[in-house]
């Protein structure tokens, strides 16, 4: 029961991711920010109106939830031959598993609310400060332990890699 090596190797290897797209790749490197990322996405005013029109929906929900609670609800009184009367009270599901839902709905939306609101008032954030490009004449920035360009005719160097790459 021995089987080739090379057969249970590629069996047992892990498959293949499929190849993301180059025009994919090109098309997220050409500026698109992912989202939740970058400068500025904190700041949003337009979530307030949002966060007031939960919260609209939340107080009709709530409004709606304490009717459907009462009505389901109900009294029966049963009057005996002796003359003693029986009250029960009757509890009908659907009408209060409806009223659940309207107020869990009701708190789902409050606590979106909330957060709604404090992506709209949340602060600008800082800009970026531009860094100083340093002046290509300026000594004091070059770093004598990185050796020149491959393609600089300056110095021993830029002869020594044209010599390595053929020319």
């Amino acid at each position: 029961m021995t089987e080739p090596a090379d057969r249970t190797a590629t069996e047992s290897a892990a498959p293949a991711v499929p190849a993301v797209p180059a025009a994919t790749r090109a098309s997220r490197k050409a500026g698109s920010r992912r989202a939740g990322t970058g400068r500025g996405r904190l700041h949003q005013p337009w979530r307030i109106v949002v966060a007031v029109v939960e919260l609209a929906v939340a107080a009709v929900a709530v409004w709606g939830a304490f009717p459907l609670w009462t009505s389901a609800i109900r009294d029966v009184t049963v009057h005996l031959d002796d003359g003693s009367a029986l009250t029960s009270r009757v509890y009908e599901g659907d009408g209060i598993a409806l009223a659940v839902a309207l107020g869990a709905l009701a708190l789902v939306l409050v606590i979106d609310a909330v957060r709604q609101v404090l992506l709209g008032i949340a602060a600008k954030g800082k800009k970026r400060k531009k860094r100083k490009q340093p002046a290509p004449d300026d000594p004091a920035d070059v770093d004598p332990r990185v050796p020149a360009a491959a393609g600089s005719d300056s110095g021993p160097e830029g002869a020594a890699s044209e010599s390595r790459s053929g020319r």
